[in-house]
């Protein structure tokens, strides 16, 4: 090859990179989409404008960083971010599951089953979740401290479907009556202190959504023996 071509071949070679770097850092590339799948807790725009990506090159998006920014989000437990090429970014999140409220001081806490603080609010009927009484309740303000009591019990709602949870007004946990649920229609649920979580959890679902179906009301539902269960409905 003669030094004439060489050189004719070397310059197109660098006029093809510099053709590339410049495709890649043009606006062709810049982000104009974000798409946030498995949010229910956060909207998306709120995700959007906490993620400040405007003007941004998408090539430039440093996904693991934007990650671990979107996991300090009390809310969020994972995250996952891929590119839809030229201008669109997917932000795919797992969400903590809530499941109860705890009383701190002159507010409420909204925990996952393992009692991690997802949000604090004044305002119960919002979430349509079983407010947990007669614990004492210690946070460091990102975490509730779990004790035996408190594990079972938020164990057990953990087992519930959010439909279930939604029935559920209040579950008090005292020493004479071990665990007991309070049913948005004034029933009561009793459980006891030892029991199997999964199998209470399984039976209490299936006598619920049983009389739900029927339209009738439960007076109460008693679980502490065995696999036996005691029902009253309200007249």
């Amino acid at each position: 090859m003669d030094k004439h071509k060489t050189i004719y071949l070397i310059t197109i070679g660098l006029l093809l990179i510099l053709g590339l770097v410049s495709l890649i850092n043009s606006k062709y590339f810049q982000v104009q989409d974000i798409e946030i799948e498995g949010n229910k807790l956060l909207s998306d725009d709120y995700i959007i404008k906490y993620c400040n990506l405007e003007e941004i090159n998408i090539f430039n998006v440093d996904r693991q960083k934007l990650a671990n920014k979107l996991l300090e989000l009390p809310q969020i437990k994972g995250v996952a971010i891929s590119r839809d090429l030229p201008q669109k970014l997917i932000i795919e999140i797992n969400e903590r599951r809530p499941i109860a409220i705890v009383g701190i001081h002159s507010s409420y806490q909204i925990i996952d089953k393992k009692g991690q603080v997802i949000a604090t609010t004044k305002n119960l009927a919002y979430w349509n979740l079983p407010l947990v009484t007669g614990v004492e309740i210690i946070n460091d303000g990102e975490k509730v401290k779990i004790n035996s009591e408190l594990e079972k019990a938020i164990n057990y709602l953990g087992l519930l479907s959010n439909q279930v949870l939604k029935g559920i007004s209040e579950l008090n946990i005292s020493k004479e009556d071990g665990i007991q649920l309070f049913l948005v229609d004034g029933g009561i649920v009793k459980l006891s202190s030892n029991f199997d979580n999964k199998a209470k959890a399984k039976i209490f679902t299936s006598v619920y959504n049983d009389i739900k179906s029927k339209g009738r009301k439960i007076k109460y539902i008693d679980l502490r023996y065995g696999n036996n269960v005691i029902v009253r409905l309200a007249k």
